[in-house]
């Protein structure tokens, strides 16, 4: 059963990808990816949108645009 990932997988993304989101934080590969199913703390999130904020405003902007599951369903 393939589970569904999170949107802040997409950021993930963004940054470059597990192992550079994981090399930033000093943490393993693991721990990244377990956040592309759960999402990412919020500590970490805060963190990413201040070191590189144009890069996590663009994220904010696409994710913005993108329809939310509930959304999907009610189409």
């Amino acid at each position: 059963m393939e589970k569904t990932p999170h949107p802040d997988s997409s950021l993930i993304d963004a940054f470059g990808g597990t192992s550079k989101v994981a090399e930033f934080f000093e943490i393993t590969t693991g721990a990244v990816s377990q956040w592309r199913l759960t999402g990412m703390p919020k500590s970490r999130k805060k963190t990413l949108r201040f070191a590189r904020p144009r890069v996590y405003r663009a994220w904010e902007l696409a994710s913005a645009q993108q329809p939310q599951p509930a959304e999907a369903s009610n189409a």
